[in-house]
């Protein structure tokens, strides 16, 4: 397997899973009034087109994007579910969303970096431009903490 195939099955991992717990978040603020709501749905667009993006990469090399580990994703989503539960302000929620932010930052950073070298140019941008999402969603909720 490439680097390339390598790197965006992770990748297309690391966003199903984002994907999964914004939809939850998202589905637990359909009924109220939180203010934050707006950034949980351009979030969630943005993810998804990420993906979309992944996903096309991956088929043109001839390759089916692997499911995410069911056990992590269902963790996001109890966890994300949890959370709101326990506390459903914007400043919470905020919170919440940063930490999961911060550890698809990590983990993306973490893969770019042992990859280097070894994947296309379009590759690693498409991975630049997924962490500097990150980075300006998290810019965004900070207001609401």
């Amino acid at each position: 397997m490439t680097a390339d195939i390598e790197l965006l099955q992770y990748l297309n991992e690391n966003m199903e899973m984002g994907l999964e717990a914004l939809e939850t978040i998202a589905k637990c603020l359909e009924s109220t009034d939180n203010k934050i709501k707006s950034c949980v749905d351009k979030a969630y667009k943005e993810y998804k087109n990420f993906q979309k993006k992944c996903k096309v990469m991956l088929t043109s090399e001839d390759v089916t994007p692997k499911k995410g580990n069911l056990f992590s994703i269902l963790m996001a989503k109890m966890g994300s579910k949890a959370e709101f539960l326990k506390d459903n302000s914007d400043a919470k929620i905020a919170d919440t969303l940063i930490q999961g932010y911060n550890m698809g930052l990590i983990d993306v950073t973490k893969k770019l970096k042992k990859y280097k070298g070894d994947i296309s140019k379009e590759v690693e941008t498409l991975g630049e431009e997924y962490k500097a999402m990150m980075e300006q969603n998290i810019k965004e909720v900070k207001g609401f903490l």
